[in-house]
């Protein structure tokens, strides 16, 4: 049976508000600035691919640019936070987020900014900024709003 990631369908109020319209992130993304993040240049990298929303089908769908690309089959470091998938406090898949987790069911990020990881031992699910390294990759689970990986990963 497959584990159930997370729903990302609630970031799309996270996603740019049409113009003139206020997005309904804004209060938690003013509120997460505030917060320890994960400082690693590459987030930024990461945050170029352009997210869109599918409404009729409820995915996500995404637009990696050439920076990004460039990164799939090597090894690379971001710091983040772990959000664990299920209730274990050790374990093998996560997520890793470069901003603070403040809600367990609200992933604290949009698509962009948010990379499922699995890791080659189980590790301590932690509260705190971890580095993690690993073979990143490029995916399409837009049902989950999941496009980065890393695998073979390890934490410190």
């Amino acid at each position: 049976m497959r584990k159930a990631v997370l729903p990302f369908i609630a970031l799309a109020a996270m996603l740019p508000a049409p113009v003139g319209a206020q997005s309904q992130g804004a209060g938690e993304r003013q509120a997460q600035a505030h917060l320890p993040q994960g400082r690693s240049p590459l987030w930024a990298t990461l945050r170029t691919t352009r997210i869109g929303m599918n409404e009729a089908q409820g995915i996500f769908t995404a637009t990696h640019p050439p920076a990004v690309k460039a990164l799939a089959g090597k090894s690379i470091t971001l710091t983040g936070f772990i959000m664990p998938l299920d209730t274990a406090t050790r374990g093998t898949h996560f997520l890793l987020s470069k901003y603070t987790p403040v809600c367990a069911f609200c992933p604290p990020g949009e698509p962009n900014e948010v990379v499922e990881v699995r890791t080659a031992k189980p590790i301590a699910f932690v509260e705190r900024l971890v580095n993690v390294t690993g073979i990143f990759g490029l995916q399409n689970k837009g049902d989950n709003g999941l496009f980065f990986q890393m695998s073979g990963a390890s934490v410190r």
